[in-house]
């Protein structure tokens, strides 16, 4: 018990330095405290009890600036101990924690607005009816770009605050009113992010939010008012220094370096732009080294310092690889952590139904046991008649959904020889293609892959093909940078749409692709197979995404492949993929072939492979020869 003593002393007194100071920031006060992780060891070796959730909780506090990863752990920890020895009280305080570390530290928004609703009900169940609440959930939507969900909450909670009466034991009033104007810039309504960001400048000092100048700074960088932004910039860098977050200071200084570019300051834009960026590699912040990257490449192309440019090109390059898969990992996460939601919510209702069927069996179980028992199956199979049937229309719907969706006929131009082919994973699925014709003897290709599958990739599919029917006469790049707003404005949530777009002209190929796997391209005359794998981001993933045009002579003999991953990625028995290599190859070799003959060779290749085990992903082939 002597062990657990000392830890004890020792953590309280962390404790009181960590939170000596309200508007102190914890992690760096950690590095004053001697052998953090050997008291953190004792503690976790203490007996189970609610204390012992208390402290979890409190290192989880300690880490939330400094490690995300170690700050989830503590906190999950404690929220297993709090729910073991059912403190309800204290189960909001840490679902809060989690919330904050998700969306501030790992740009996780779906998963923290998931913690932001739990809060409010395990509040709520508790009689506890807090605007703060509200505030919260309606920031996480800010962070989403949600526009409609955002207003919506504001109406409620702009008077309150504006009033006075906004009760908040975590927000001062100036910081409410700096939220509300960051809320505002996110959803991009630019004038009211400045009303209400300019009202909580002017509250007394002691209150004031220090982030409140980066909110304004950029808001005017948006605006394209880069002088203003300045102001804003050199009035607030001190103080945001002050309270040491240098996740904020990396953003303020990416803010200016973007600034001085606007005002042609190309030296102060490279200045500012290197500290954004080394502040952003110490702290692993990927967004301010994706920014401050793309901004030191443009500058060094214009300076026609290559090498330079180069450099920041391929960090950017990889970054934005790290970025997709870090969406992809973030939507996987979301997806599994939905299901487990809908099977607690099942849990719970098949609870509160069994309580009710047993009270029911003891009052009247001596006179009604049997008519109970017969009524009961009774109800149970109709209700799963009628969810068959609910069931058997959403497909059917679903399914005519997606055949409306491709089309019915392929082009018919003297000099292409076409095919295509498509094999759902479910009955359902999320891959699409499409063709447009457009005058002068061109024509659009579009292969694409929704996430996800049945109606909910339907209607992703859906939007995409509405949006298309308006770009035809654009390049296939400047086509996807269209259909990435469109997307982006729609809001679906997690999904995101991967597509390329393909133009053939007389004599040439123009393409551009957004996160689908490689176009291969069979160059008849030297007989070399090129891999086009310049990819930008899935639609919907980031508002001002840039994608990358290609062009290519298309002369007699010339095949194009484009595919979704279904194929390549298509396992056997032994849960080996088939592998691009392997697909890359086979198509080199099938090339004097028919446009038709091409995908019959690809798919009978990949059945044998998969060996009669079916296929996981959708699989779609768009092939086009050159006559």
């Amino acid at each position: 018990m002597k062990k657990y003593f000392l830890a004890l002393v020792f953590f309280i007194g962390i404790m009181q330095i960590a939170f000596s100071q309200d508007n102190t920031p914890v992690a760096p006060l950690i590095n004053k405290v001697k052998d953090l992780s050997d008291s953190v060891g004792i503690i976790l070796s203490m007996p189970e009890s609610k204390d012992k959730a208390k402290y979890l909780y409190r290192i989880g506090d300690i880490y939330r600036f400094s490690k995300a990863d170690s700050a989830i752990f503590y906190y999950s920890l404690a929220e297993k101990m709090a729910l073991k020895f059912n403190d309800d009280q204290f189960l909001p305080q840490i679902h809060s924690g989690i919330g904050f570390v998700y969306s501030r530290s790992k740009s996780n928004y779906s998963r923290s607005l998931y913690y932001a609703i739990l809060v409010k009900k395990e509040n709520e169940s508790m009689g506890i009816f807090s605007p703060s609440d509200d505030f919260g959930i309606m920031m996480e939507y800010a962070y989403m770009g949600s526009k409609t969900k955002v207003e919506n909450l504001l109406k409620n909670i702009k008077p309150e605050i504006i009033s006075g009466n906004f009760k908040s034991n975590t927000y001062s009033k100036g910081t409410l009113l700096g939220l509300v104007g960051e809320a505002y810039m996110r959803i991009n309504e630019l004038d009211s992010a400045l009303k209400y960001s300019a009202w909580g400048l002017r509250i007394p000092e002691k209150n004031k939010w220090p982030y409140i100048y980066y909110v304004l700074a950029k808001t005017h960088l948006d605006k394209k008012e880069y002088e203003k932004s300045l102001d804003y910039i050199h009035k607030g860098l001190p103080i945001i220094k002050a309270i040491k977050r240098e996740k904020n200071i990396a953003q303020v200084y990416a803010c200016a370096a973007n600034d001085y570019f606007g005002l042609n300051n190309i030296d102060s834009s490279i200045y500012y732009s290197r500290l954004a960026y080394n502040l952003g590699l110490k702290n692993s912040i990927t967004e301010v080294i994706l920014n401050s990257s793309q901004l030191l490449f443009k500058i060094y192309k214009q300076q026609s310092k290559f090498d330079s440019a180069f450099k920041y090109l391929q960090i950017t390059s990889a970054l934005k690889d790290t970025l997709a898969q870090q969406n992809k990992i973030n939507d996987i996460d979301n997806i599994s952590l939905n299901e487990s939601i809908r099977e607690q919510e099942k849990a719970e209702q098949e609870s509160q139904k069994n309580k009710f069927i047993i009270g029911f069996a003891i009052i009247f179980i001596l006179s009604f046991s049997a008519l109970y028992v017969y009524n009961r199956n009774k109800q149970k199979e109709s209700i799963r008649k009628i969810e068959d049937d609910r069931k058997n229309k959403e497909l059917k719907a679903a399914q005519d959904l997606q055949n409306s969706l491709l089309p019915k006929h392929l082009p018919k131009r003297p000099d292409l020889d076409i095919a295509t082919y498509v094999r759902s994973s479910t009955e359902v699925g999320g891959d699409y293609f499409d063709f447009f014709n457009e005058e002068e003897g061109l024509l659009i290709s579009v292969c694409g892959d929704a996430t996800g599958h049945g109606v909910a990739s339907g209607m992703m599919v859906s939007v995409t093909k509405t949006a298309l029917n308006g770009l035809a006469s654009l390049k296939p790049n400047q086509m996807l940078n269209r259909l990435n707003s469109v997307i982006k404005k729609v809001d679906l949530g997690i999904l995101r749409m991967s597509l390329n777009v393909v133009e053939f002209g007389k004599n040439e190929i123009t393409l551009s692709s957004a996160a689908m796997p490689p176009i291969y391209f069979y160059n008849a005359k030297d007989e070399l197979l090129e891999e086009f794998s310049n990819n930008g981001l899935p639609l919907g993933s980031l508002r001002n995404e840039e994608y990358v045009l290609e062009k290519r002579k298309f002369s007699q003999g010339d095949v194009l492949v484009q595919f979704s991953d279904g194929l390549p990625e298509a396992p056997n028995l032994a849960d080996e993929l088939y592998d691009y290599d392997r697909l890359k190859s086979l198509i080199q070799n099938s090339c004097h072939l028919s446009a038709k003959e091409i995908i019959d060779t690809l798919v009978k290749s990949v059945d044998e492979w998969m060996q009669g085990r079916p296929n996981p992903d959708d699989i779609t082939l768009v092939v086009t020869k050159k006559k």
